[in-house]
């Protein structure tokens, strides 16, 4: 019993399976167009750039041969490039370069990309009717910058902080279940204003996470689901919390295995999580091969220097896939630990065709073309709880003992302390003090402990990384998982 409890000190356990929604975080909500550059915003930022004299003067181009090479910028979210528009990219650098005195590719791919205002057309929360711009910011995602709903994050960067820096107080929770008391909203695909899609399909993404982490669709715990137009789709969504009880955090981290919010919230921007310690670890390995981070990665402030880079030039280049890598590289190695307080959401969707030309809503008429209506709802009142306790209190610790040492030798714990007392403690204090003199001397013995450092163990799966996408049917019986 004593080495189990020195091995695994604590125990998870299934609280509740019935915990209700309005004590759970929303989850946030990131809407993403799944075309990336809008045309209109292309012929824009072409006509611009043609009216500086630097381009004029060292280019002869028209708008519709500037649009195809600003269009080219979208291989940023692909991180590859044809070999016939290496000679078009390099000239559309120089141009904008000379043009802006230098410039920044997340300010020019976030000016491409097709406004929230304009794919969000009405929204409504809990019930209410509410203004989609109020509601909705533009975040980083690992899909670029998309619409996001309920993110907990102000800044798009993991900011060194002591503190817990969010948008809100608290983060939004769902009041009832149902569809009308969810997240609803009606989008407009813009199918005439795409240039550059991320896939090889028309509607939008929509991604479904924590709201306190970066949705990294390759860390785990981020659903992903794809929306057409002309459908009207119900996003059912149920949620798994977990947690630990604060006497946790007294252990050491390699007996608990997992990290509290609060701890190394400095490095990952005020909240850490599993999913942001992924990614983080993810961008300092992306650095160390190519020395440069995707303008959409989150990066802390000594990061930033990365994304200022300019292009090198073939000749100065030694091909990637011909690099070789060091021994024991052929994956990253992160030392990331599971989150001590944690949420994941699943999500079983169902649609069905929208093909009216015209939609009511709050009683006002509004003519539809190719839009979807997607919402997004918790369907059941109660969700699972579990919880990560101490194997055993030190109250229970000594009832265990005392109850062996009663039943086999028939003595007690408080035999022992009776014994303990009479013949150690009371003889002491029966004995004459020493008379100490003023030559007498107080000689201390230290003594040092060595600690062997810990062995590495093999890294085992994290509980969001097995998740699926989409989950439609689960079902969790209580059980008790030893750690």
């Amino acid at each position: 019993m004593t080495l189990e409890y020195q091995d695994s000190p604590t125990v998870t356990t299934v609280e509740t399976n019935k915990y209700p929604i309005q004590e759970i975080n929303y989850p946030a909500i990131s809407i993403c167009n799944i075309n990336k550059i809008s045309l209109s915003y292309a012929i824009d930022l072409a006509e611009e750039l043609l009216e500086f004299k630097t381009t004029t003067y060292n280019f002869n181009l028209t708008v519709e041969e500037l649009t195809s090479m600003i269009i080219i910028m979208g291989n940023f979210y692909h991180f590859d490039i044809k070999e016939d528009e290496l000679k078009q990219a390099y000239s559309l650098h120089t141009i904008l370069e000379r043009g802006y005195n230098g410039y920044s590719v997340e300010r020019i791919m976030k000016r491409l990309l097709p406004r929230c205002r304009s794919i969000l057309w009405q929204c409504s929360w809990n019930g209410k009717d509410q203004d989609c711009n109020e509601i909705f910011f533009l975040r980083k995602t690992s899909d670029g910058h998309c619409c996001t709903f309920n993110s907990a994050r102000r800044f798009n960067d993991f900011d060194d902080t002591d503190s817990f820096v969010f948008a809100s107080q608290t983060v939004e929770r769902s009041k009832e279940t149902g569809s009308e008391y969810g997240l609803s909203v009606l989008l407009n695909p813009l199918l005439y204003d795409y240039t550059y899609k991320l896939l090889p399909i028309l509607g939008f993404k929509i991604l479904i996470y924590s709201s306190f982490d970066y949705p990294n669709t390759f860390n785990g715990g981020v659903r992903e689901i794809f929306v057409p137009p002309k459908v009207e789709m119900f996003l059912n969504l149920n949620a798994f919390s977990f947690y630990s009880m604060p006497d946790v955090i007294d252990y050491d981290i390699n007996q608990r295995d997992c990290l509290f919010s609060m701890e190394q919230a400095k490095k990952f921007g005020g909240y850490y999580s599993y999913t942001n310690c992924i990614s983080h670890c993810r961008t300092l390995d992306i650095i160390s091969f190519c020395k440069c981070i995707p303008f959409f990665y989150l990066v802390t402030p000594d990061m930033e220097r990365w994304l200022h880079l300019e292009p090198r030039y073939e000749k100065f280049m030694e091909p990637f896939h011909e690099t070789k890598l060091p021994d024991g590289s052929c994956c990253i190695t992160c030392n990331c630990l599971p989150s001590c307080e944690d949420i994941t959401y699943t999500v079983s969707t169902s649609d069905i065709p929208l093909n009216i030309p015209y939609l009511y809503w709050n009683r006002k008429k509004t003519r539809i073309n190719n839009h979807s209506l997607v919402h997004i709802y918790f369907g059941s009142s109660g969700t699972t709880r579990i919880r990560q306790d101490m194997l055993l209190y030190w109250y229970e610790l000594m009832s265990n003992y005392g109850g062996i040492c009663s039943f086999f030798l028939g003595i007690s714990i408080i035999s022992l302390i009776e014994m303990l007392y009479f013949f150690i403690i009371r003889r002491i204090k029966s004995e004459p003090p020493p008379i100490m003199t003023t030559n007498s001397e107080n000689n201390v013995n230290i003594k040092t402990i060595n600690i062997e450092p810990r062995e590495s163990e093999r890294a085992i799966l994290y509980w969001k990384e097995i998740s699926g996408a989409v989950s439609k049917d689960i079902d969790l019986t209580p059980l008790s998982l030893n750690r």
